[in-house]
């Protein structure tokens, strides 16, 4: 059984703080869709903040992800907008959907939550087999800064007020951060601030760091080969210093 962190565990909470911090990456998926058509397949789904715009499109789109309660949200999303996305509750280190796709994505950040060598594989070969011939994958990491690394784990940065969808109170969120080297794991602590209280929730989400050179060689060790790289949404080339690991590859051969 898969232990998920705190933060997917009320859907309504973790779907409106999706749309709050999540990038504007969804124009950039329109244009991979645009270019590959479909069927498409979208890894860790989550509530479908992406696989809904991609399904305005009219294209064939499945959403998986290993969550139960996001994947009922993500379905009553669906419905209420009359969409029809296949949905999937599986693990993206194992699933057999029986068919191959044009695009499989892996949205923001959604690949760092394989935390070790042999989840990566496992994910890397589970979207090898359902590539059709000529189809893409393309994973979204963050590109890591070394002095956000490094960042004092006690130190708390606001990051954002609004308004809890169940208690109705107006909260604070403020982010600590705390990154073991030798795991290359980093844990991101949420803090939520009520007005008559401090800390009415604190949600912990492990996440894994991959540098440039290292997701490039897993990438090929895991039989692919690197068709691009970019460093953001609007289409730059991937540099020391762009904030995202866009990267799009094909199965090797």
């Amino acid at each position: 059984m898969v232990e998920l962190a705190s933060i997917y565990a009320d859907p309504l909470h973790y779907d409106l703080l999706a749309q709050m911090t999540a990038p504007a990456d969804v124009p950039f998926y329109r244009s991979l869709v645009g270019e590959h058509g479909g069927p498409v397949l979208e890894l860790a789904c989550g509530t479908g903040r992406v696989t809904l715009p991609l399904a305005q499109t009219g294209v064939e789109i499945w959403g998986l992800d290993v969550s139960a309660p996001l994947l009922d949200y993500a379905r009553f999303k669906a419905e209420d907008e009359t969409l029809r996305p296949h949905w999937v509750e599986a693990d993206m280190r194992d699933f057999d959907l029986g068919r191959r796709f044009a695009l499989i994505i892996i949205p923001y950040n959604a690949f760092n939550h394989l935390l070790d060598r042999p989840s990566v594989e496992r994910c890397l070969a589970a979207a090898r087999r359902h590539l059709g011939q000529g189809g893409s994958l393309v994973i979204d990491t963050f590109n890591p800064d070394p002095k956000a690394l490094g960042v004092d784990p006690s130190l708390r940065t606001k990051i954002l007020e609004y308004i809890d969808p169940t208690s109705h109170q107006r909260l604070v969120l403020e982010e600590q951060n705390a990154y073991d080297a030798a795991r290359q794991v980093n844990r991101t602590t949420w803090r939520y601030h009520a007005p008559d209280r401090r800390d009415v929730r604190v949600d912990e989400l492990d996440m894994r760091v991959f540098f440039p050179q290292e997701l490039d060689a897993l990438l090929h060790y895991g039989g692919f080969e690197i068709v691009s790289k970019l460093g953001d949404y609007d289409g730059v080339a991937f540099g020391p210093r762009t904030p995202k690991q866009l990267t799009r590859c094909r199965v090797a051969g």
